[in-house]
């Protein structure tokens, strides 16, 4: 894996370049460090999709907040971004491809009307990337608690986040799901969970999930994420930990820096 870093000592975060050995594509990684000295159990690690657009808003909200974190409840932490080599927000046709699972071909296209194939189904492809590529190169560069593990994933991230929950769910301890989108495939994603279920009632795994969805989205949005709350909630042990959020007067982008402190608080406490 070939990965070339630079420093940006402006921003207070380090911006890697990085080629994925597994399908030869590249990737933007951006990665602020805590000021204060690791615990002796290592820091925390915040891993959070479309870098590009959020990234910024995650380490200034866990900066700063982790400053007084007896008043706040936030505690020091890593934040990587995993994003893409583009001036641009969101890449859209990168994300469509590493965030959805396997789909029959042209899906997509036929739900919402696009005309233009788009390529999809690499988000195993993807996660290969993160657990084997991406996650042992943080973990040799910091002393990271291997223990307190986030993922944080909007609309399709959001998507992925829940795929990664029930196919790798040892993958992280903590995951934050904003306006996932569960629609895709005919709601695909929900037909993991009874498995899901199986297999963690008979595991000693410990995993918090934080999920949340404005209340100005489509109703279908809102419905889905309720119902995959209400679902895991049926599970909801001292293993499991749910906390569902919908958020008055937010819209499917407004959405994330409302439920920001909130889902960080969440996470910290785990």
């Amino acid at each position: 894996m070939d990965c070339s870093k630079e420093k940006n000592i402006a921003s207070r975060f380090e911006d890697w370049t990085i080629n994925s050995e597994f399908d030869n594509r590249s990737y933007q990684i951006f990665v602020s460090k805590p000021n204060q000295a690791p615990p002796p159990s290592g820091y925390p690690v915040i891993y959070v999709l479309d870098g590009n657009a959020f990234f910024q808003t995650f380490q200034e909200a866990v900066r700063l907040q982790s400053r007084k974190t007896e008043k706040t409840g936030v505690i020091p932490a890593i934040v990587v971004g995993i994003g893409y080599p583009t001036d641009n927000d969101f890449d859209l046709t990168n994300r469509l491809y590493d965030f959805t699972p396997s789909a029959p071909n042209n899906f997509y296209n036929k739900s919402l009307g696009v005309e233009d194939f788009q390529k999809t189904g690499g988000a195993d492809t993807f996660l290969k990337f993160i657990e084997e590529g991406l996650m042992p190169q943080i973990n040799k560069i910091f002393k990271v608690n291997l223990q307190q593990q986030t993922i944080f994933g909007h609309s399709l991230g959001g998507l992925f986040t829940l795929y990664t929950l029930f196919t790798h769910p040892k993958a992280f301890q903590n995951y934050i799901a904003s306006s996932p989108s569960i629609w895709w495939n005919d709601r695909y994603i929900l037909n993991k969970v009874p498995q899901f279920m199986k297999y963690f009632s008979g595991k000693k795994l410990e995993v918090s999930v934080f999920l949340a969805v404005g209340s100005l989205e489509k109703e279908f949005m809102i419905n889905d994420t309720k119902e995959l709350s209400n679902r895991l909630s049926t599970l909801e042990n001292n293993k499991l930990k749910i906390l569902f959020n919908e958020v008055k007067g937010e819209n499917h982008i407004s959405v994330v820096p409302t439920i920001l402190s909130s889902a960080l608080r969440f996470v910290s406490k785990y």
